[in-house]
């Protein structure tokens, strides 16, 4: 069993939003945004703890937490009781069952289900109801025919309510699947009571500095949770046998014990006399009536609740008395130590552990309860490595069965193997209501192309960019190092450290599109810096209208022109062309040259069709030619400021004088692109203005900074 979906509607600063799930869930955005929400609505709809006036968004609305839960197997029936595992098949769905947790303002919570009705109000429970409300014998017969006419016959003879209640529910259990519908509709006779050991049990760690409710060891708290599971794993050692034997033991001489020759009592006589005394002063009120004394058999987790911790850090004393880091590392211990225990239980072969114990070998083969860990800023207090390990103790959790849902602003928790789904919440404020939490979802699970990105990111170190509203794409080291400091020139506010916008270097254009569509998913606003070769090469990884795409080609026609105006040749720089030769491609393209050649030299006439391809065998030249007068700023191109500034609309930046070098102070030299970049920020310290030989475009009919530009949006 496994949440599959959630929904919260009015709950807190959440208006109304759902999320598929998956075994690791990790929910990311700003402080207040609504982060912990989530996670205590998942709580909520556990415990079913009574809310408050400020509980609700809006107070003429009520709480609504829905939950879906997938791949029920029978397993997970043998945790109901008996009478009630077939009476839940009744609202399992294709083995899935969707759960409804509902406050009112004025009332405590109900829990219902999603069951298949009539679409048919007249079979309404409520209907129902206040038709016999009051009505006996013929009246009832009469009532029901009235309104179901067209099933009077059925009726013929009911006198009772249960009777006509019971016939309307057979007709409903023969009606065709498109006179049913899914509506809400209360849980079986009974079950609600006996639920909660087949759902999920929830472990809620809240983030909070001070831990002291965290740590006391009391079966309702998380920490009290986290000590019981471990302890009860090792019910079914070696170790504790002989103390399970004791209880029996005991259980024998505190109860009259039924066995198959009848009724034992081998209690300690002064029970017994305790009892007999008992029921002799009852006797003289009641001389019929019989008094039993029942004492339920201890079990070990009733003795591990009552358990304390004792840490000694030079002071012995109870862990609650500890200092917060101290106590988040406790209450991690813990759960590392479950997940190695469990780990140390699996590889224990059956036979052994029926040699144990023949009844806890039984519920190994059953499937145990899972749990649902909910933890809030599990970073807290963990440095780093620390960090690490426990994402692999989270990760280790769901390999084992159970849900982890993190909130956290640590990129260390997320991992393209273990994180199957991200929740991003967005805080939305709108005029005509109150501020509210927006879900984004992301699969990774089901979508592949998103997973992939995400691999390649979290190998690029640019996980952090996930908390951002914003962020910029460039195309190497060299980039991101010269762009933090040449804005810092131009404006002391536009600082992308303190603004909080990642420059994220992609290492090469080819991602360009994987990386925008990536972060667009979570609600990001993506900037994309990029040289002028972007503006000749792989422009239709652009997402931009299809009159900004002609507009370009009208451009690479007029740089054609100008390229031949001027009898430019084009020159290829040597690693331009190791690159090319590299290509399978291009080595194609080569041998297709020498077949071409002979061709010729023997005297036969191309076709149209082969010149045609001799051209596009130097198209490398033509792009060649195209970048040097693009990337020329002593020619005047209107057409091509135009066009720069109409992407600068879409957030596309293309530098128009070539590459970042290009910008840099004069006469900067080094070995490799980030040294260059390194010593163009020493000389840019010590310069007063930029603007002097910075690059210019022209915009709304003004020559202005480019970079200037394309700053001033990145931080409007």
């Amino acid at each position: 069993m496994q949440i599959s979906k959630i929904q919260i509607s009015n709950y807190r600063g959440l208006k109304g939003d759902e999320f598929n799930t998956s075994p690791f869930v990790c929910i990311i955005g700003e402080n207040n945004a609504g982060k912990s929400t989530v996670l205590l609505g998942v709580s909520l709809f556990f415990s079913g703890t009574a809310l408050s006036q400020s509980d609700f968004y809006d107070t003429d609305e009520p709480v609504i937490i829905e939950i879906t839960f997938k791949n029920i197997e029978e397993g997970d029936r043998q945790r109901l009781h008996e009478e009630h595992r077939e009476r839940i098949n009744d609202i399992i769905i294709n083995d899935e069952l969707i759960l409804t947790r509902r406050y009112f303002l004025e009332g405590k919570a109900e829990l219902l289900c999603r069951r298949y009705a009539p679409k048919d109000g007249r079979f309404s429970k409520d209907v129902i109801s206040s038709l016999l409300k009051g009505k006996k014998g013929k009246e009832i017969e009469t009532a029901i025919s009235g309104i179901f006419p067209e099933h009077s016959d059925l009726f013929k003879g009911l006198i009772t309510q249960t009777a006509a209640i019971a016939k309307i529910e057979e007709i409903v259990s023969n009606m065709p699947e498109e006179e049913l519908e899914l509506k809400l509709a209360p849980l079986p006779t009974g079950i609600d009571a006996s639920i909660k050991n087949f759902l999920p049990e929830p472990i809620y760690i809240a983030a909070v500095k001070d831990l002291k409710d965290e740590v006391k060891t009391k079966e309702s708290t998380s920490f009290g949770k986290l000590l019981g599971i471990l302890l009860k794993s090792l019910e079914g050692s070696e170790d504790l046998k002989e103390i399970l034997n004791s209880f029996d033991q005991l259980h024998i001489l505190l109860n009259r014990i039924n066995t198959e020759t009848g009724v034992e009592d081998k209690r300690i006589g002064l029970l017994q006399s305790m009892e007999k005394l008992i029921s002799s002063y009852l006797k003289e009120n009641f001389p019929k009536a019989e008094i039993e004394l029942e004492i339920p058999k201890p079990e070990l987790k009733q003795v591990f609740s009552n358990a304390k911790i004792l840490v000694d850090d030079g002071v012995k004393d109870l862990v609650e008395t500890k200092g917060d880091g101290l106590k988040r590392s406790v209450t991690f211990a813990l759960l590392r130590s479950y997940v190695e225990h469990s780990k140390a239980q699996k590889k224990r072969p059956t036979k052994e552990v029926e040699e144990l114990d023949p009844e806890s070998a039984q519920e190994i083969e059953e499937i145990a309860q899972p749990y649902v860990f909910l933890f809030e800023e599990p970073e807290l207090f963990l440095h780093p490595t620390a960090q690490l390990i426990l994402f692999e103790a989270l990760e280790k959790l769901t390999q084992l069965g159970n849900q982890v849902f993190v909130t956290t602003h640590s990129p260390l928790f997320f991992s393209p193997r273990a994180t199957g789904t991200f929740i991003k919440v967005i805080k939305q404020y709108h005029e005509d209501s109150k501020p509210f939490g927006r879900l984004i979802t992301v699969d990774l699970l089901e979508e592949i192309e998103a997973k992939d990105a995400f691999q390649i990111i979290c190998y690029e170190n640019n996980a952090a960019a996930f908390f951002s509203h914003k962020v910029l794409l460039v195309e190497g080291d060299s980039d991101l190092i010269y762009l933090k400091e040449i804005a810092k020139k131009l404006n002391e506010d536009w600082s992308f450290d303190y603004r909080n916008i990642p420059i994220i270097s992609i290492d090469g254009k080819s991602n360009i599109k994987r990386f925008v569509e990536f972060y667009r998913r979570f609600g990001i606003r993506v900037f994309s810096l990029l040289d002028a070769d972007a503006m000749i090469e792989g422009f239709e990884k652009f997402d931009v209208p299809q009159p900004i795409k002609d507009r370009r080609s009208e451009l690479l026609n007029l740089l054609d022109e100008i390229a031949e105006k001027r009898q430019l040749s084009a020159v290829l720089k040597a690693e331009k062309i190791k690159e090319i030769i590299r290509r399978y491609a291009w080595r194609d393209r080569y041998e297709k040259l020498k077949s071409l050649a002979r061709k010729v030299t023997a005297g036969t006439a191309l076709s149209e069709d082969e010149i045609l391809e001799v051209d596009y065998l130097f198209a490398e030249e033509d792009n060649s030619l195209r970048r040097q007068v693009f990337a020329d700023t002593s020619i005047s191109i209107p057409q091509k400021d135009a066009l720069l500034c109409e992407l600068m609309e879409h957030d596309i930046f293309v530098l128009g004088s070539g590459a970042i070098e290009s910008y840099y102070p004069p006469n900067i030299t080094g070995q490799d692109k980030p040294t260059r970049a390194l010593k163009a920020i020493e000389i840019l310290r010590g310069i007063e203005t930029a603007q002097d030989f910075l690059p210019r475009i022209v915009h709304d009919d003004t020559e202005k900074c480019e970079l200037e530009l394309i700053f001033g949006r990145i931080f409007s």
